[in-house]
């Protein structure tokens, strides 16, 4: 199997076969055929089938570690190298699975796994997620195959499910169960299960193509085992889910209390944390609430605070830096105002969940501002609430300005210019450079780690142009920036490279076309789904290109496409 496209563990993937290939998400029996299930006795004639099962013995997801043992062992000692798939039993006991992944499935090039048990397993959400990222993470070119009713192939998609077994679902046709596209509780009278799997998977596998897979889990919860699932895996392996998420491109809709654990936004909070520092030329700090239209710079509240701003400040304004706070990704510096790509609804009512990680975050960035810089807020309602905790949690006094009736009406603008005219701050034209410069430098600090940003545009650095702005450092161009979009050029990822030692992919050969996984010596761990990365052989770059696979993946595949490669040095 091949991985095309990732949105978390789920993925897009091509399966070759000796006389025909398929995509995947699949189904079995309609996209390809699995031998039948048999005890350790098993027939010899495999002829027709795409999949031969190697012997197995099923057993139930409660069965005791002593009869475990006994059945492992068996397997421990079957010779596997005629079959490519094998049959593994989810298990209450995952430690014992854990050891069979490691004797057997590391042991052997399986390209498919048959994870039974599924169906009991679901209810034990933390064993089902455990079990399922165990194999997933073993091999990327494993196929994963289980059997699961159509109403919960999203979920099972998403966290790295990729074919389904629907020899099952003729059960509910001859007890004249219908599936409906609401609750497995309300039923159809006519038959129509496989149908409906269909259906489904289209629905998945289009939602996979335009990167709205998480957006319709969260739409298909229809059971308890769903947000059972789906909490567990955001909160205790949302490492696993934002490592296999590709870097956000399009805008993410906040649609519920499961939407604002979205790896998204964690990503959003570490980087926060690890690639924002504050502008070197800082004399005050100012926080501000979000708004709906996105970037905020082009709304019409950021517009009138930019204006009070200016009358209170003048030329002081290029040394004011701007911190806005939202939910769910709770602070956004100015810089980053391109990359917070998000909606969310809008009631005036914000969650525990939602207010104690935003004051949590505020901390730790206000934390990054030297103690003598003064803070003033711009905020009502719980922005507000989050600003006191944050203050609370840092000891660092904040003034807040008077609001009433909302922070655009006349009297909350003038209390802003007001309290800002007790700051005597003066910028120079030195410091409207910086500025501008920073704003280019910081988004690079995002996607590469701090650091990147003043590699590609240094002290004596250039850049050129009005729209699409061309960098240089010395003579030669960098990169180029647009509205937050970037590009890299291999002079400019060798920059990166030689600064922080970071998104690189090594490679021992000629490059001439895209990287194969198999063709990859080393990767950068941190690489995710659709990052810019650099294609090193020895330490000089030799290419750039967009990453399909994480880094991980990368080291760990033996077929498919790691890097599509789109400049070469």
């Amino acid at each position: 199997m091949e991985v095309l496209r990732h949105e978390g563990p789920g993925r897009l993937g091509l399966v070759r076969l000796k006389e025909k290939s398929f995509r995947t998400p699949a189904l079995v029996g309609l996209d390809f055929t699995l031998s039948p299930f048999n005890s350790y006795f098993y027939p010899r004639d495999f002829s027709g089938y795409d999949f031969i099962l190697a012997p197995s013995i099923p057993i139930s997801f409660y069965t005791p570690p002593e009869v475990i043992e006994k059945a492992f062992d068996r397997l421990y000692g079957v010779d596997y190298s005629n079959f490519n798939a094998v049959y593994v039993p989810m298990l209450r006991h995952a430690e014992y699975l854990e050891e069979f992944a490691e004797n057997v499935l590391a042991a052997n090039s399986f390209d498919a796994v048959y994870l039974g048990n599924s169906k009991v397993a679901v209810r034990d959400y933390r064993r089902f997620i455990q079990n399922l990222r165990l194999i997933r993470e073993l091999d990327p070119n494993i196929m994963i195959i289980t059997d699961l009713e159509p109403f919960f192939y999203p979920l099972a998609v998403y966290l790295g499910v990729d074919a389904f077994d629907t020899r099952s679902l003729k059960l509910y046709d001859i007890h004249k169960k219908g599936f409906t596209p609401y609750s497995p509780i309300l039923w159809n009278e006519e038959a129509n299960s496989l149908d409906f799997a269909k259906e489904t998977l289209l629905l998945v596998r289009r939602a996979l193509e335009e990167g709205k897979l998480r957006y319709l889990v969260e739409n298909f919860f229809h059971t308890q085992s769903h947000a059972g699932i789906l909490r567990i895996a955001d909160l205790e392996h949302g490492d696993y889910l934002e490592r296999y998420t590709p870097i956000q491109k399009e805008t993410v809709y906040f649609i519920s209390d499961a939407s604002i654990r979205r790896p998204e936004v964690k990503r959003w909070h570490s980087r926060v944390v690890k690639r924002f520092f504050p502008p070197k030329n800082t004399g005050l700090l100012l926080l501000l609430p979000c708004s709906a239209k996105k970037p905020y710079s082009f709304s019409r509240s950021h517009i009138l605070y930019r204006k009070a701003v200016k009358e209170a400040l003048g030329s002081g304004v290029s040394r004011v830096h701007e911190l806005i706070l939202t939910s769910p990704f709770g602070v956004v510096p100015r810089e980053w105002e391109w990359l917070a790509k998000y909606d969310i609804v809008v009631t005036g009512h914000w969650s525990e969940e939602e207010i104690k990680p935003a004051a949590e975050l505020l901390a730790r960035t206000l934390e990054k501002y030297p103690e003598d810089i003064p803070i003033v807020a711009h905020l009502d309602e719980a922005y507000v609430e989050i600003a006191k905790l944050a203050s609370e949690m840092t000891g660092r006094e904040i003034a807040f300005t008077e609001v009433k009736n909302g922070t655009t009406s006349r009297e909350s603008l003038a209390s802003l210019t007001d309290i800002l005219k007790e700051f005597e701050l003066e910028g120079t034209k030195e410091d409207r450079t910086y500025r501008y410069l920073e704003k280019i430098r910081k988004v690079f600090d995002f996607y590469f780690g701090a650091g990147a940003g003043e590699a590609v545009l240094p002290e004596d650095g250039k850049v050129k142009g009005s729209k699409m702005l061309r960098i240089f450092a010395g003579n030669q161009q960098t990169g180029t920036f647009r509205d937050g979009v970037i590009s890299v050029t291999p002079f400019g990822m060798q920059r990166i490279y030689d600064a922080l030692g970071s998104y690189w992919v090594k490679i021992d050969f000629d490059l001439r076309g895209d990287v194969f996984a198999v063709g990859v010596d080393g990767a950068d761990p941190a690489i995710r789904p659709g990052d810019i990365v650099g294609i090193v052989r020895g330490d000089r770059i030799v290419g750039v290109g967009k990453a399909v696979l994480s880094g991980e993946e990368m080291v760990k595949a033996r077929k498919g496409i790691a890097v599509k490669v789109r400049k070469r040095a």
